[in-house]
């Protein structure tokens, strides 16, 4: 029989690296049932059978005020794992307590897993372990999660509570059973709800539903009184079980960089600097440049080659050589030449975020955000955005304010996303090569201004409202665990890989196609006469006030919305042995560059905004507003270089 384990626990807790380190690569991702909020699940592999581990959403309390702590005290209700191992944090424990008294009104087999213990003993504070189990009746274990260190002890507390609670045959103890008359009163009342709910046009909220006269939870309707005891009794719990060493006093090592780093006058700066510097580092010529160029010169010549020679032994038809070099190899070949870089890129990235910077980061914004009319909450968001635009959308139904979710949704698509990154570095390798850090932090810093000045104009218009209080924890500064990071940037690299294997892969095809055929199905010669060439010259005019009035650049940017990294394959393939400077000057490739930057997102992310927006109306506006900030920057850019004479 597989235990099913749930891993409970606060933001910041430790609660994704003692996944990573319990699953390994024994991991999938997916959505939970109705919603987009990610659902993580994977196994253990030990000698007493295997384990399955659901990694819940991290939450601070069981109160139904948001959707992850719906789908964290549902599944605990409704599916019954046979442990619930609730992580916490020894270094904050009086907090991360309030949770756990609350898994406890769920009756639910429990075990404390005590992370972070390394520092507490490093501080030189004592926890009685002992005393704790004594106070809460669950198994404590004390871990560090990111160094290994008692997960072994861990594992085998999950055996021994998951055998000492589950009694064959009787299903599981401690589980109240309830006559059907009971049974058909909660379900009675559970068509009442929906009822009662549909008159206002909406379905009924997931907390609405009753599972058992058991599970009526307190925290439906938790009262001030209750929730003011219960933190009375997380500090009592703590007094008794933790005390602090008498250097307690000093200031911590956190707080001490906190005074430079969140500086009132300095944090802005600094802020900058480190951003530029990761991009100067990621795409200086003997860094990640070099690993790029590398991985051009394998596809261009080595691959290719390859790919020849075969051809040439098979005789094969010039159309099937036409296809495999010049559409599949140039185009997907195109886009795996940059994955050094996006690497580099995800590593930094995800190194400040496992440090706890970005936190930081979030909190030096927040007085900006106040005052241009975007809540402090839409940071962590927009931040996702630089990874990938459909979960920065989707972590916009964590703002309580339908004001700001709908403003935050709207300019997020202006962070610059991981797809977009190629474009930069094939554009600015061409035109820009002793500048490409600089003209690509340029890129990320204008989606962030325009951003900025998006809400600001839309906070005062169309979307008025009252700002939402803006509260974050800042945890403490940690070195990065080498596992988690691994994983954490292998998943993006992954998702890289499978893009570049499927959606380019089959885009590069459709692209070959349309340039080398016309509407007769006739093979053309000279890819002008071809759909494409036809298909560009209708939005020619558009793009010719900004710089790029050519039906290749026309067409790139239709395939582009697709998957962005599109634009890259098809100028490959458009323009196989080079050219590009025959349509494009520096100045109309930046005005290029600017317009991918901020035009409508790909496909993947428009469905992501209809989604949450839950409007044809919202989603339209959304990216007629997006495309229309494209075209009015783009054509800025151009037309006052061109009155400096840089054009």
């Amino acid at each position: 029989m597989s235990i099913h384990v749930a891993l409970v626990g606060n933001p910041n807790s430790g609660k994704t690296t003692l996944f990573n380190r319990l699953t390994g690569t024994r991991q999938s991702t997916g959505n939970w049932p109705g919603v987009t909020v990610e659902k993580k699940v994977g196994t253990v592999r030990h000698s007493n059978g295997g384990i399955t581990v659901i990694d819940l959403p991290g939450i601070y309390s069981l109160s139904p005020y948001s959707l992850e702590e719906t789908i964290t005290r549902n599944y605990i209700v409704d599916e019954t794992p046979h442990v619930v191992i609730n992580i916490i944090d020894a270094t904050n424990l009086e907090r991360n307590l309030y949770l756990t008294l609350q898994l406890k009104k769920l009756g639910r087999p429990m075990i404390l897993a005590l992370n972070m213990m390394d520092e507490i003993l490093s501080h030189g504070d004592q926890l009685d372990l002992r005393r704790l189990s004594e106070l809460l009746n669950v198994p404590v274990v004390a871990i560090s999660a990111k160094k290994g260190e008692g997960i072994d002890d861990l594992i085998d507390t999950v055996y021994q509570v998951s055998r000492s609670d589950f009694c064959p045959g009787r299903g599981r103890r401690g589980r109240r059973r309830f006559g059907r008359r009971t049974r058909s009163a909660c379900g009675d009342l559970n068509l009442h709800c929906r009822a009662h709910m549909s008159q206002y046009g909406s379905e009924p909220a997931e907390t609405t539903r009753i599972h058992d006269p058991a599970v009526i939870h307190p925290f439906d309707a938790e009262t001030e009184q209750e929730t003011e005891a219960m933190y009375r009794r997380a500090a009592e719990i703590h007094d008794q079980v933790l005390k602090h060493s008498h250097q307690r006093g000093a200031l911590s090592r956190s707080d001490r960089i906190d005074r430079v780093l969140t500086h009132r006058i300095w944090s802005i700066p600094i802020f900058l600097i480190v951003m530029f510097t990761v991009f100067q580092i990621t795409f200086h010529e003997n860094v990640g440049g070099r690993l790029t160029e590398w991985l051009d010169i394998f596809f261009s010549e080595t691959v290719t080659s390859w790919f020849t020679s075969w051809l040439t032994a098979a005789a094969a038809p010039a159309w099937i050589e036409s296809l495999l070099i010049g559409g599949i190899l140039q185009g997907v070949g195109g886009i795996l030449m940059f994955l050094p870089q996006i690497t580099l890129l995800f590593i930094f990235l995800s190194v400040l975020e496992d440090t706890g910077y970005m936190a930081r980061a979030a909190f030096i914004t927040d007085k900006i955000f106040q005052r241009l009319g975007l809540s402090g909450r839409s940071f962590i968001p927009m931040m996702m955005g630089f990874g990938c635009t459909v979960p920065a959308v989707m972590a916009a139904r964590t703002l309580d304010s339908e004001r700001d979710r709908r403003l935050t949704i709207i300019i997020t698509p202006f962070m610059s996303c991981g797809a977009r990154m190629p474009i930069y570095a094939f554009i600015a390798g061409i035109f820009f090569t002793n500048q490409k850090g600089l003209v690509t932090f340029s890129m990320y810093l204008l989606g962030i201004v325009i951003a900025i000045l998006s809400a600001f104009v839309l906070s005062r218009t169309v979307l008025k409202g009252e700002d939402a209080p803006f509260l974050i924890e800042l945890p403490p500064y940690r070195i990065p665990d080498g596992k988690s990071l691994f994983m954490h940037v292998w998943d993006k690299v992954k998702d890289f890989l499978i893009r570049a294997g499927t959606i380019i892969f089959a885009m590069s095809i459709v692209v070959w196609f349309l340039q080398s055929f016309s509407f007769s199905l006739k093979q053309v010669a000279d890819s002008a006469s071809s759909m494409f060439g036809q298909i560009g010259r209708i939005v020619v005019p558009v793009l010719k006030p900004l710089g790029f009035g050519s039906w290749q650049a026309a067409v790139a940017l239709l395939t582009g919305l697709i998957a962005k990294e599109s634009v890259v394959a098809t100028l490959e393939i458009l323009f196989p042995g080079g050219g590009l400077e025959s349509v494009f000057t520096p100045l109309s490739a930046y005005a290029f560059m600017v317009f991918t930057l901020l035009y409508m997102p790909c496909m993947a992310a428009f469905g992501a905004i209809k989604r949450e927006m839950n409007s044809w109306k919202w989603t339209l506006a959304a990216v007629g507003y997006q495309t229309g900030i494209a075209w009015l920057m783009s054509f800025i850019i151009f037309q006052a270089g061109r009155l400096i004479g840089l054009g």
